[in-house]
């Protein structure tokens, strides 16, 4: 029994041999050097070099490019290490520093513009400095219809509204008001020009913005992107440039009716007492088919619609004479049932 105890001691201890500890690990030359002191070290060159007043071409170059780089990335480590480098930076770097990006014939300043980092960046930038600021005014408006015909880069041109000095901010709303026909009929454009319609702390702009659009009403009205900035001033500005709108389309209310665009532009008009009466006189007006037309028509019985709900009096029961003798009709169109429901509802 004792034998047959010690074969299976035996066995266990063949089929658990003792496993040797691992060798240690062969000894390295340098460590690799931590992320932490690579971002430093980056951080120091970028804040060496816009802090030199000496830099040869190239050095300037090579600045540009990793300044560029930096501001256009999407990364966190980079967003940080802009915002630590313009921390450190006085008054005098952060001039130097808008010298630099606005040089080469504004080529890198565009470049970083238009990227959606990039811009976000240069907003940082803008209204730090005076003097800076001074260069990117200077580089926008040199490039101005590019820059806010963008699809990121007029955010910077906004910003500067908000921040640069009572000077350049004239400066910025005598260009906006020259380029802003222009402007309203590009898509990025009219987005550009819409943010500052909506903006009250623009109003030193706007209100002269609005006397544009209502003097160009007519032609920003059938544009694509220009009818949606008619549409922003008539729901932001006073009634005088309600008036005056409404004043600029007489005579093309029942043609802008049949347009997408337009028939808000119409209805917007017709909603308030004192402008409505234009658009009601020219309803009245048209002949008897074209008025069935419009109210049979994808967007024109919209406008239709609004007339018989929010005018009251002669002019109401004018279009509802001129509308019934054609009933039968308007109840047969899936775009005029509703005009047929309010016409048979009138006595």
């Amino acid at each position: 029994m004792a034998n047959s105890d010690d074969s299976f001691s035996m066995s266990i201890k063949q089929e658990n041999p003792t496993v040797p500890p691992p060798p240690p690990p062969p000894p390295t030359a340098t460590p690799p050097p931590r992320e932490t002191d690579l971002a430093d070290e980056k951080n120091q060159s970028l804040l060496n070099s816009l802090r030199s007043t000496s830099l040869t071409p190239q050095e300037a170059q090579t600045c540009l490019r990793s300044l560029t780089n930096v501001m256009t990335s999407g990364e966190d480590e980079d967003a940080a290490l802009f915002q630590e480098v313009i921390s450190k930076l006085n008054e005098s770097e952060l001039k130097r520093m808008a010298s630099l990006l606005t040089s080469k014939y504004d080529h890198y300043f565009l470049k970083i513009a238009r990227n959606k980092n990039g811009s976000i960046h240069l907003q940082k930038l803008v209204g730090k400095s005076d003097d800076a600021d001074t260069f990117f005014l200077a580089a926008i408006f040199r490039n101005f219809f590019n820059v806010m015909a963008d699809e990121h880069a007029p955010y910077v041109a906004i910003q500067g509204m908000r921040v640069f000095s009572r000077e350049k901010k004239r400066a910025m709303r005598d260009k906006i008001l020259t380029y802003a026909v222009p402007l309203g009929c590009d898509q990025y454009g009219s987005i550009a020009l819409n943010a500052i319609i909506r903006d009250v702390s623009f109003l030193y702009c706007s209100v002269a913005l609005f006397d544009v659009v209502a003097s160009k009403a007519r032609f920003l009205s059938y544009s694509r992107y220009g009818n949606i900035v008619v549409q922003q001033v008539l729901k932001h500005c006073s009634l005088h440039s309600t008036r005056n709108i409404g004043v600029s389309l007489r005579g093309h209310y029942v043609e802008l009716s049949f347009t997408e665009g337009g028939r808000y532009i119409v209805e917007k008009i017709l909603e308030r007492d004192e402008t409505g009466v234009l658009v009601m006189t020219e309803l009245l007006e048209c002949g008897s088919d074209n008025l069935v037309r419009l109210a049979t028509s994808e967007y024109g019985h919209f406008v239709v619609e609004t007339a018989l709900k929010v005018t009251r009096g002669v002019l109401f029961r004018g279009l509802v004479n001129k509308l019934k003798p054609f009933l039968p009709l308007l109840r047969t169109s899936p775009q005029s049932t509703t005009i047929a429901q309010i016409l048979e509802s009138v006595p």
